[in-house]
């Protein structure tokens, strides 16, 4: 099972569009909710975040875990 933590930090970037926005969203700093996505991947086995210049970018299996 997928931890929801970890879930909770991609959705946040999916809305906000950046880790920073994310983070300040959740309370957390921008280098944990990397770590969250980090192991989210490792869990998955997949790619979840395309770098884009200063932004992000989800994947599409990262919409998916997101819908």
């Amino acid at each position: 099972m997928l931890d929801l933590q970890r879930l909770r930090a991609l959705h946040a970037v999916s809305v906000h569009g950046t880790v920073g926005a994310a983070a300040a969203a959740l309370g957390f700093t921008p280098s944990a909710v990397s770590q969250q996505i980090a192991k989210l991947e490792r869990e998955t086995r997949t790619v979840l975040l395309e770098r884009e210049g200063r932004g992000v970018r989800l994947t599409d299996d990262a919409w998916h875990l997101v819908d």
